[in-house]
This record gives C-alpha cells, structure tokens and sequence, in this order.
C-alpha cells in the first residue's frame, strides 16, 4: 500500500517513513513545505495514496495558532484524502489532553475531533510524551552551563516504538481510537533530563521551569488503565543512535 506521512520532517516523521519502509510499503512523505492547509496542493500529494498517517505539529504552543493550525489540516486531510480515495486516516494525539488549562492540550481536543470529523474512517493515536523530550529542552533552553527543564511528570516512549504502531494502525480498519501507547516507566522529567545531560557529560546544570506549561494535573501525563506498554526504558534508549544524535545536534 502507498502510506503518505503529514508532517514526515518532524520528530516522529523520519521513523514513520522508515518503518513503513521496512514493511514493504511505497511512501509520500510530506514535508512541513507541503502546507496542509492548502487543499489543493494537499490533494495532488494524496493521489495514489491507501492511508495517511498525519504526525504534523503545530510551530506555536499557543492555543489559538495551535487550534487553526490542527484544525485546518486536520479537515483538509479528510476532505483531500476523500477526493482521492484515501481509505484510513491515522493521527498521533498527546495522552492527556482532556481536563487540562494548557491551551495547547486544548487545541489537540480539537485536532482529535476535527480529524475524526469526516468522510474517511479515522483512528486517533495517543501516545505519552517521547524518550526525546528531555532532551530536547535541553537543547532548546541551554543557555551557557545551565538549561531549564519542565516540572512534569511523564512515562515516555521511543519515537521509533510509537512510529512503528502507528504504522501498524495505518495498515488495518479504522479503530476510532486506540489504547493509549507509553513506555514502560513513570519518572520526573528533570530526572531525565539529567540522566540524559550525565550520560553525553554535558556538563550543565539544570533549573525547573514551573511557569510556561500550567493547567496539569500532577499524574494527567501518565496514561490511561488498559494502555499499551512498549519499551526500550528510558535507560536503554540513552544507548540508541537517536539519544546520540540529540545530544551532538545531529
């Protein structure tokens, strides 16, 4: 089958084209250029296409850019994928979106309900955050010895474990939604953090941020009861190519 993946330069992205890839299926990969809220251009790079896996994100945190840009791709996904015959459409959400003040949990809610809101059977992934999360605070706060960290709790998963499911989802039936997917431990992210900055001697010191991202509850990032565990741990990944790369910036 032909599998396009929305957002296929984002950190989910790259591990969706190789995992469909490897099981033998062709792949559009569509790039943040590709704009999705352009649906005519959208249209011409779903020809030809069996499935979508959409793992686009939005550039702002804000709620309201979040919520146009969602949104938006979300229903020209359903409408472009319908006029050129897609048959399943799969979308990767954040556990933890419901009953929460941060804006751009809010902004997913919607996301969820505009890509389930069409003519193409639609399945919704939610997974927790991923193994790369602490990391890239890291990169993104370091500011000379030092960088700042979220003060939240969260169970993170491999990109690549929750690229090949989402793969997997493309392949089948519609489902609705699925299972929440999680890694196999709950920890504090500046724990991880500093697992991460200990384990490439990165030589910073680390400082809590507890003001940008507000309005979640203390255990709302860990997943649901009946979800789906999948490894490496967070330990294990350390030893991976990806945690490397992150930490040299490649």
């Amino acid at each position: 089958m032909r599998i396009a993946v929305a957002g296929a330069d984002e950190l989910a992205g790259p591990h969706v084209v190789d995992a469909a890839r490897r099981r033998g299926h062709s792949v559009a990969a569509l790039p943040t250029s590709v704009d999705l809220l352009d649906q005519a251009g959208l249209s011409a790079a779903l020809d030809g296409v069996d499935a979508v896996v959409d793992v686009s994100n939005s550039a702002s945190l804000d709620e309201e850019p979040a919520r146009r840009f969602f949104t938006g791709a979300a229903a020209n996904l359903q409408r472009a994928g319908a006029e050129r015959g897609v048959r399943h459409i799969v979308t990767l959400s954040v556990v933890g979106i419901d009953d929460t003040g941060f804006g751009y949990f809010r902004a997913k809610v919607d996301h969820e309900r505009s890509a389930g809101s069409g003519p193409v059977p639609a399945t919704i992934v939610r997974a927790t955050h991923f193994h790369e999360f602490p990391g890239q605070l890291v990169g993104r706060t370091r500011d000379g010895d030092h960088a700042t960290v979220f003060d939240l709790r969260v169970q993170t998963v491999a990109a690549t474990t929750v690229a090949a499911a989402l793969v997997e989802v493309a392949e089948g039936p519609a489902q609705g939604r699925t299972p929440d997917i999680a890694g196999p431990e709950p920890a504090e992210v500046l724990d991880l953090a500093r697992a991460f900055v200990d384990r490439f001697d990165l030589r910073l010191k680390l400082r809590t941020d507890d003001r940008t991202v507000t309005g979640i509850a203390e255990n709302g990032l860990l997943p649901h009861p009946g979800a789906t565990i999948l490894g490496p741990s967070y330990a294990e990944w350390l030893d991976s190519p990806e945690a490397a790369a992150l930490a040299t910036g490649g």
